[in-house]
């Protein structure tokens, strides 16, 4: 009997030495100029590319493809709580609390808090647009910055809307990234025309 219950203690403490946690890493990589462009610490809210035109939707589409070249975690996620902070030089910094729903590319660490501060290039993406961020899906782009090697790592990010028309592509190019060959998803032309 003893050496049965001792059997079971052992499998126990071994199911649970088992089970991983992800952190955040220890080390990641000075950004690039281009980087800092494409992990803005903050959001866009286009959900349908269509109504973009010209320029604007290459531009996007060429930023949509360079996050997830780049990036070291892609997943899908929400939002569960949006938190300002003030210092002591009066500086915001804006704190998200994220859930992941999906893990595309990566693995998302447990319990992640994405900062955007005053004077990072998308913070005035969330400055003033908390109501359509709060409890929102989003498609989170993650970089691990880390300027030196003495410098602490940092989460470098951006979110854009979990849409079918986003996530497409998102898909499409994780996958391209894995290797895996799959034609392209359709675009679609909507076009507008006025009756006479």
């Amino acid at each position: 009997m003893r050496s049965r219950l001792s059997s079971l203690l052992l499998v126990a403490l071994g199911a649970c030495a088992t089970s991983s946690v992800t952190t955040a890493p220890t080390t990641g990589t000075p950004l690039s100029a281009e980087d800092r462009v494409f992990f803005d610490d903050g959001v866009d809210f286009v959900g349908d590319p269509a109504v973009l035109e010209g320029r604007w939707r290459d531009d996007w589409a060429s930023e949509l493809d360079s996050r997830v070249t780049h990036a070291d975690i892609v997943s899908y996620v929400r939002v569960r709580a949006l938190r300002t902070d003030v210092d002591l030089e009066r500086r915001t910094t804006y704190r998200l609390l994220v859930e992941e729903m999906e893990a595309i590319l990566g693995e998302l660490p447990e319990d992640l808090g994405l900062a955007s501060l005053e004077g990072d290039g998308g913070y005035t993406t969330i400055d003033g647009n908390e109501d359509r961020i709060l409890d929102e899906e989003f498609v989170l782009f993650l970089k691990w910055e880390q300027p030196s090697a003495e410098a602490p790592v940092r989460a470098r990010w951006h979110l854009s809307p979990h849409t079918e028309e986003v996530t497409a592509r998102v898909e499409y190019l994780a996958e391209r990234r894995r290797g895996v060959d799959r034609p392209q998803p359709e675009r679609r032309i909507h076009v507008h025309s006025q009756e006479d």
